[in-house]
């Protein structure tokens, strides 16, 4: 038995194909790939950090900032 992949997408509660199935389809399964945990920690921290204020800092002076470390560092 051969198996193809379709590109697929999540809406809501139910799976959209984002191609036509072809027309000599038997059956048809679904796989899906749960998050771990290690990624909803990660995207707890990413919405935790896009809820800051943005800082009073130049970008000149976080360059600068950042050339004085590389100059230590050598």
């Amino acid at each position: 038995m051969d198996t193809l992949t379709l590109p697929a997408h999540v809406e809501g509660d139910s799976v959209r194909l984002d191609a036509p199935l072809p027309p000599d389809v038997q059956s048809v399964e679904v796989r899906v790939v749960l998050k771990t945990q290690q990624q909803s920690d990660v995207s707890s921290l990413i919405r935790l950090i896009a809820s800051f204020p943005p800082g009073t800092r130049s970008q000149e002076d976080i360059d600068a900032e950042i050339e004085e470390g590389r100059a230590d560092g050598r």
